[in-house]
């Protein structure tokens, strides 16, 4: 099969043509997003050392977390902080305490006889000693006292009540827990009630009622 030279020219033009349609990108675009790109490093690699030698990268590292980094330290809680009931609050001599219960107002029997403004109320403790050798670890009624938002101060075990369990004095020997109740005669339009648990110098509140 022979073509002639007009067909052959054809076909060299069209096969031009549709090169020319799939040249892609111009040079100068492709010329222009290289320099942006150049420009962009540049400018990166100029504000890193900057603040290496500010010393900014290395807080910055420190006070990025990672998500598989170090975990954050636990922050340590105030151990004289006010204790919530039901949860137990350990002193300095080893002995942690538990109110378990608050019962107000406590209701007697027998010719016991309150002035209207007045009533008992009964708290509910438990004494652990959590040392796991050497001596038992004594707790005393004198130790304890309940205060409210009202200022006044009550002291514990008034004598006209008393009930089996009432702590006057209780000996915990180390890794054993005793229960023991305290009584209190206080003002009835009284409120915000807190145990004080005082032993040397250290003092813990107790939160009784919000």
């Amino acid at each position: 099969m022979s073509f002639s030279k007009e067909s052959q020219y054809r076909n060299i033009f069209a096969g031009g043509d549709f090169a020319s349609e799939r040249r892609g990108v111009p040079p100068l675009l492709l010329i222009g997003c290289a320099a942006l790109v150049l420009i962009v490093c540049c400018s990166c690699a100029g504000l890193i050392t900057g603040l290496q030698f500010s010393g900014g990268l290395e807080k910055m590292t420190k006070s990025v977390s990672l998500p598989f980094g170090q975990p954050a330290a636990t922050p340590t809680l105030d151990k004289n902080a006010p204790v919530p009931l039901k949860k137990p609050g350990l002193m300095d001599n080893g002995l942690e305490l538990t109110v378990i219960n608050m019962q107000r107002p406590l209701k007697v029997e027998g010719g016991v006889k309150l002035p209207a403004d007045q009533q008992y109320i009964l708290i509910t403790v438990q004494i652990v000693n959590t040392k796991k050798t050497g001596a038992a670890l004594k707790a005393t009624a004198a130790e304890f006292k309940v205060k409210g938002d009202g200022g006044l101060t009550y002291d514990a075990n008034p004598k006209a009540v008393t009930i089996p369990g009432l702590l006057n004095e209780v000996s915990v020997a180390p890794d054993k827990t005793q229960e023991a109740e305290l009584i209190y005669q206080i003002a009835t339009d009284d409120s915000g009630l807190r145990l004080l648990w005082k032993v040397g110098t250290q003092t813990r509140t107790f939160i009784l009622e919000k």
